[in-house]
């Protein structure tokens, strides 16, 4: 009681504990009503937490693939084990992540900035686009980790790095031992989950490197980082150091990547896509989404007017950040003049302040440059030239940046000078008005978000009906396309079993191949395609399956056709 009554609560903290709680309320209330649409891939993940927490199964990376690992789908497990499973329980635990990574960038710009500007990037980050929240909240791969391990990341090199002493022993601060050990240990990991997280890793490496150098000399230090590197991708590097040629993750990524072969023309037209679409779409542009399969929602719009909000936004973006860096440079130039001049006369008060001012600036040009190398990696692929829309989401690392990228405009904004300039008062008008207009968008998304609610919830429900048909029907097994399986199975609970086919009906991208094996051990399985698919055509009204048509004879069975909730299915009898 003592320690609550000498604790002192005042607007600051009610601020940051009323954002933090706004933030989490706003995305508990949308994945509560369904929102976002799920698809496959985010039914895989699903089906590998009902695997880890009831078949006893342990996987190594999602499913079909050797670069990204299962965390999701192990927070998944966890929550299936204590509440039951559902869509809504896997995306309680993305929820709890991103939370995490709010109140580590609220920490990290506290840190490193100023107390009012952590809870404006806490607002900013707490606000969003629906495409952004729905990367958020999607449990598709390691993205919402990929948030929380690079914010981490520079929270505890930035703190090692601040409260740093050249010439203190080590054995007097056993602590910082604990801290390179955590900070090894969610590199690794990071690296483990999602190769998005690299640039983090690099730029905090680095930092340690530069401002930490004595201290790495001593063996002990190093060798901390180091094991909580090994044991944190463990997993990834046991596999890799087994895999077969060409299976092991770089070669993977390598080969997804693939910008090698790109020409001059191709490379452009990524750049070009990567900035008027793709940093829009993930940095919270809300009127004018990308998407260029219909499947996933409504699809991109190209009319003149959302072309120009796109790349208004786009162009905007990468100005404010190239503008970022030239004042970090300049800036850390300043701070290394200061430190200088101070350590050549032996003001030791001085210097120590100096010291701090440049070790912060160089901890916000490391942030900025993790968000140059993130779009460097993403605009010069192959990703951006025919997906830049559904691709965005490669971009995820700049929301960790959000407090380097806009510091310039907060610091134009509470600029305060002995005379207030014409030049200055401009400037502070001007900053504020575009931190106000960049809030106020997002939360424009927010409110848009809400919006598609009654959408995906009709969508949701066609696909439970379709569950409850197939069940009315015996069907317990049955053939479709990729993007219905896994879905359909996550949200039935493996009620019923589907395998993916191509349009020959062969066995095809089956991420979890036992489920081939099991539906085509069924020789009664039923072929169900939705309505919009290329499987399905119409004819006066009537849908036909033709290549099912062509194929029953080679069965022995007769298929009747059964029109419902959106799906065209071929069931055998």
């Amino acid at each position: 009681m003592k320690l609550l009554k000498n604790r002192k609560i005042g607007t600051h903290e009610l601020l940051f504990v009323g954002l933090l709680v706004l933030a989490f309320v706003i995305r508990l209330g949308l994945i509560s009503q369904g929102w976002p649409a799920t698809n496959s891939d985010e039914g895989t993940i699903g089906l590998m937490g009902l695997h880890i927490a009831f078949n006893g199964e342990h996987p190594t990376f999602y499913y079909g693939q050797y670069y990204m690992g299962p965390h999701q789908a192990y927070v998944a497990a966890l929550l299936f084990r204590l509440f039951g499973s559902s869509l809504f329980m896997l995306r309680f635990g993305l929820l709890l992540i991103f939370t995490l990574f709010l109140l580590s960038t609220y920490l990290l710009t506290r840190l490193i900035y100023s107390k009012g500007w952590a809870l404006f990037c806490l607002f900013l980050l707490g606000t969003g686009s629906s495409f952004v929240m729905a990367r958020e909240l999607s449990a598709i791969g390691g993205y919402t980790e990929t948030l929380l391990f690079g914010s981490l990341l520079f929270l505890l090199a930035s703190w090692l790095v601040i409260s740093y002493r050249p010439y203190q022993r080590l054995r007097e601060c056993r602590w910082r031992i604990v801290v390179y050990l955590a900070w090894g240990l969610i590199a690794g990991t990071g690296l483990w989950d999602d190769m998005l997280g690299a640039p983090f890793v690099l730029m905090t490496g680095l930092l340690l490197m530069v401002f930490c150098w004595r201290e790495l000399l001593q063996l002990i230090t190093p060798l901390a980082a180091l094991i909580g590197l090994l044991v944190g991708a463990f997993p990834m590097l046991y596999y890799n150091l087994h895999a077969a040629p060409g299976e092991d993750s770089l070669s993977v990524l390598n080969d997804l990547r693939n910008s090698g072969g790109m020409t001059t023309h191709l490379k452009i037209l990524a750049l070009k896509h990567a900035i008027d679409i793709s940093v829009p779409m993930m940095t919270g542009e809300p009127f004018c989404q990308a998407n260029e399969l219909a499947l996933l929602g409504p699809t991109t719009s190209y009319s003149q007017s959302c072309n120009l909000i796109r790349e208004t936004w786009g162009y905007s973006y990468m100005l404010l950040l190239g503008i970022a860096i030239l004042l970090a440079l300049w800036g850390l130039w300043g701070a290394w003049r200061e430190w200088r001049g101070n350590r050549q006369v032996e003001l030791e008060a001085a210097t120590l302040e100096s010291t701090h001012w440049l070790r912060r600036q160089a901890i916000h040009l490391a942030l900025l440059i993790s968000a140059v190398l993130t779009f460097y990696l993403y605009a010069f692929s192959y990703a951006p030239v025919g997906w830049p829309g559904i691709h965005a989401r490669y971009l995820i690392g700049f929301l960790v940046a959000t407090p380097a990228i806009f510091w310039p405009l907060w610091q134009g904004f509470i600029s305060v000078q002995a005379r207030l300039r014409m030049l200055v008062q401009v400037r502070r008008v001007v900053c504020g008005a575009l931190l106000a207009l960049v809030g106020a968008l997002l939360v424009v998304g927010s409110v848009k978000a809400y919006t598609e609610v009654p959408r995906i919830s009709a969508n949701n429900a066609r696909d439970m009906a379709l569950i409850d048909t197939l069940l009315s029907h015996h069907v317990t097994h049955f053939y479709s396309d990729y993007w219905t399986c896994n879905k359909i199975m996550l949200l039935s609970n493996e009620r019923v079993i589907c395998s993916v086919v191509n349009g020959q009906l062969q066995d095809s991208h089956n991420r979890y191949h036992h489920y081939y094996d099991i539906v085509s051990a069924d020789r009664k399985a039923a072929y169900v395609f939705p309505i919009y698919s290329d499987y399905v055509v119409k004819s006066d009204n009537q849908y036909t399956l033709p290549i099912v048509d062509e194929y029953a004879p080679r069965r022995g069975f007769t298929y009747q056709i059964l029109v419902a909730n959106g799906y065209v299915l071929d069931l055998a009898h």
